[in-house]
């Protein structure tokens, strides 16, 4: 794999179970890669991970289900830092880990993936099918030059012509006061 040649270095952050097959995989890729990586149990340690690679091209590595958290929060804030984000679908999901569900339940889960898949395609989030994907973004990643200075994202931006939902706005105003959490983590 090639390495970084930036002045400042890159930086991986993994988000997930340390012992799962994705953070083992993305940590040895980049210390195969003499790239900084660190490992963060969820979310909420990735956030404060970006927060010290201030000034730093970062890549953060994780699930979706773990990403995507908080209604897309973490995309928000990556995006505003210029944090390249690549997300791992997990095919399995909970259904697959708790056997049968009641259908209302199913609908429920099939909605929440659904909005948490758009959250990050909106985003220009990397989607991976398979864990090994990782490789061929790491090396696609450390091959584009580094962004200059990141371009803030407004959390009430919609594309033109798009009317959020009611829904929406309400899931807005749930999790306001955990993004301003997040985000005073980075400020």
């Amino acid at each position: 794999m090639a390495t970084d040649n930036s002045n400042l270095g890159s930086c991986v952050v993994v988000v997930g179970d340390p012992r799962g097959e994705l953070v083992q995989t993305t940590m040895r890729l980049a210390r195969e890669g003499e790239i900084d990586a660190v490992a963060c149990d969820n979310v909420y340690g990735a956030v404060a991970q970006i927060a010290k690679a201030a000034g730093r091209r970062v890549l953060a590595v994780g699930t979706m289900q773990e990403l995507a958290r908080e209604n897309g929060a973490f995309f928000r804030i990556a995006a505003a830092h210029a944090v390249q984000c690549c997300c791992l679908l997990d095919r399995t999901g909970p259904a697959g880990r708790e056997g049968n569900r009641a259908p209302q339940c199913e609908i429920a889960h099939l909605a929440t993936r659904t909005q948490d898949l758009l959250a990050a395609l909106g985003a220009g989030v990397t989607i991976l099918g398979a864990v090994p994907d990782v490789r061929s973004v790491l090396k696609e990643w450390l091959a584009t030059p580094q962004p200059r200075g990141a371009r803030p994202v407004s959390r009430d931006a919609a594309p033109a012509g798009h009317r959020r939902g009611a829904v929406a706005e309400a899931a807005d105003e749930e999790f306001r006061a955990t993004e301003a959490e997040l985000s005073a983590l980075l400020g």
